[in-house]
C-alpha cells in the first residue's frame, strides 16, 4: 500500500493540512455554493415539489407548510411562485439555506 505524503489532505475541507479552521463549518468549506432559481411544480398533501428552472431535471420536495413559512407567503400561494436558495455543498448533498422569493 503507498501512503505518499502528497496525497494527504484534510478529511472535512480537503485542504492541505494545517488548514485553517473556518473550513471546518458543517464539514463545508465556508463561502462556497451559490443560489439556485426554482419553482413549486406541485403540492401533494403536506408536501411541495419544487424543480430548478436552469435545469427541470434537478428536483426536489419539502414540507409545504415550511416552505411557505421560509418564504414569508401563505399554503395556497406556493403553486407556481419561483423563489431562490443558497445552496452549499455538504458531504452528504448540500445545505439550503436564505430563501426568497424570485
Amino acid at each position: 500500500m503507498d501512503s505518499s505524503k502528497d496525497d494527504v489532505s484534510c478529511g472535512l475541507c480537503e485542504q492541505p493540512p494545517g488548514c485553517a479552521p473556518e473550513h471546518h463549518g458543517n464539514g463545508m468549506v465556508v463561502g462556497a455554493g451559490n443560489r439556485v432559481r426554482y419553482v413549486i411544480v406541485e403540492l401533494r398533501g403536506a408536501t411541495a415539489c419544487y424543480q430548478a428552472v436552469d435545469d427541470p431535471s434537478r428536483t426536489g420536495k419539502t414540507s409545504a407548510a415550511w416552505l411557505a413559512h421560509e418564504l414569508g407567503t401563505d399554503l395556497p400561494d406556493l403553486l407556481g411562485r419561483h423563489y431562490t436558495c443558497r445552496e452549499t455543498p455538504a458531504e452528504y448533498g448540500v445545505i439550503q439555506s436564505g430563501f426568497e422569493l424570485a
